[in-house]
């Protein structure tokens, strides 16, 4: 008898039988799927772009945006742009918006280059980036329902092209694995190396050009955009000798094809675009009815009781008042003592404006009430200069004391004023004439009681109010 038991010879029992689940293989996201998120992107990219263009005030994508949203205080992406809400910490949210698309869009595009499990881990990493701007656009779309009140179409557009691109990629949804297998191969790194690179250079390529239009605006802010256009010679048709009816059509072709190539020329080059909207609002102008505005007791710089009188319509939250405000300083002085500028109230707040059917800038009554008190203590240019320089959001008769006292005047006096309620009936008296003059939005300038168009034909239109009344020609702005 054997010490040692004999070895077993029954086979091992068989390994229990994996579910239907864990045989499946995972499905991959198609690269058609992984071309159409990527073309989503483009899309979202131009309107962005557009968007940003309009947001600095760019006259080509202003026309374009205009077309699409209305004009003036009528266009609900005017108002959407130029709120408070349009920027954090003082970049754009348009230029936000370019880069992310910019940067999913390149990772989509780059995963093209490599395997099935570099689809699958872009696509999920797109698919969560989705997830989380869907969730910041439903919380934009509360901004415009709730604090705005207004909706800008292009913007509603880049929502839409973010949810569609997200419907995409739905299928890339599952846990992070997928992420972390595709690093661990060659082509997976080679895909995320190059994502992160090109996304820092679309960062930089991005600041840049934000920088480089917030530039342009301040240039275009300065100088009033006051840049004489160029003329544009008049078509003058050829004589044409009577003769057959075929040569009568004929001719009305020609002019007809003449037409069309100089508008498309117009089109087609910025400043020619430029000058054919100068030229409209000089039409305008001139053709445009003298409006009497009462100018007695109205604060005013500028020469003394000058010939040519700039009366302004502002709002103190409006930013592009602000913008003026901060040119007119430098421009005055330039004027040879022809100019004098009047500033008159018109905020765009329900509150004290019964014009407004909704509330833009919350609070621009209490700081225009807060202007006349100042006025009665000969302060209201610096109380003027104290607003605008100092960034306040929904302001209220203690934040009007208090930026009054900041500029100098007697914050007891104010307060005092405020509450007596006595500017209530000057300020009415203003806004009323505002709407009789046909004021709507800020700012809005009149030269010589007449409506100027368009804030950047000012100067242009100074110096040629300057030749009609015999003064000769406006000295060079520097």
């Amino acid at each position: 008898m054997s010490l040692f038991p004999a070895p077993s010879t029954t086979p091992p029992p068989p390994p229990p039988p994996r579910s239907a689940a864990e045989v499946r293989p995972r499905p991959h996201v198609g690269r058609v799927r992984l071309l159409l998120a990527a073309l989503v992107c483009a899309i979202s990219a131009v309107t962005s772009g557009l968007l940003l263009l309009e947001h600095h005030g760019e006259p080509r994508a202003a026309a374009t945006v205009s077309q699409v949203c209305g004009e003036g205080a009528q266009s609900g992406c005017d108002t959407v742009l130029h709120s408070r809400y349009s920027e954090i910490r003082g970049m754009p949210l348009a230029a936000v918006g370019l880069f992310f698309v910019l940067s999913i869009g390149s990772l989509l595009v780059l995963s093209l280059l490599a395997g099935p499990e570099s689809h699958d881990a872009a696509a999920a990493l797109a698919l969560l980036a989705f997830v989380v701007a869907l969730a910041a656009d439903i919380v934009l779309l509360g901004v415009q329902v709730v604090a705005i009140r207004a909706f800008c179409r292009l913007c509603l557009l880049t929502y839409a092209l973010n949810a569609l691109a997200l419907v995409l990629l739905l299928p890339a949804r599952r846990d992070g694995a997928v992420v972390g297998e595709a690093v661990t191969k060659p082509d997976g790194r080679l895909v995320f190396a190059g994502w992160v690179l090109t996304s820092l250079a679309l960062a930089v390529g991005v600041y840049a050009v934000e920088k480089a239009l917030d530039s342009r605006e301040k240039v275009r802010t300065a100088t009033l955009l006051g840049v004489a256009p160029a003329p544009v010679p008049a078509f003058v048709p050829r004589p044409v000798e009577p003769g057959s009816e075929a040569q009568g059509y004929q001719e009305a072709a020609r002019v007809a094809t003449e037409q069309a190539r100089r508008l498309q020329e117009i089109l087609d080059d910025p400043k020619k675009l430029e000058q054919y909207f100068a030229q409209k609002a000089a039409r305008e102008f001139d053709a445009s009815p003298v409006f009497p505005l009462k100018l007695d007791g109205v604060p005013s710089k500028g020469a003394p009781q000058g010939p040519i009188k700039v009366v302004e319509y502002s709002d103190f939250l409006c930013p592009f008042c602000r913008s003026i405000a901060g040119a007119f300083p430098n421009y005055l002085p330039q004027t040879a003592n022809r100019v004098t500028l009047y500033y008159k109230n018109y905020p765009l707040d329900a509150l004290c404006n019964p014009n407004v059917k909704q509330t833009i800038h919350e609070g621009a009554c209490w700081l225009a009430m807060g202007g006349l008190c100042a006025q009665e203590q000969n302060g209201f240019w610096p109380y003027h200069d104290k607003v605008f320089s100092t960034p306040v959001e929904k302001p209220e008769a203690k934040d009007v004391v208090r930026l009054a006292t900041e500029a100098g005047l007697d914050g007891a006096a104010m307060q005092a004023c405020l509450s007596s309620g006595k500017m209530k009936e000057r300020l009415a008296a203003q806004i009323e004439e505002a709407r009789e003059a046909g004021v709507s939005a800020t700012p809005t300038l009149f030269i010589n009681g007449k409506r100027l168009p368009r804030i950047n034909d000012l100067v242009a239109t100074v110096d040629k109010e300057s030749g009609r009344l015999g003064l000769g020609p406006m000295p060079k702005t520097q």
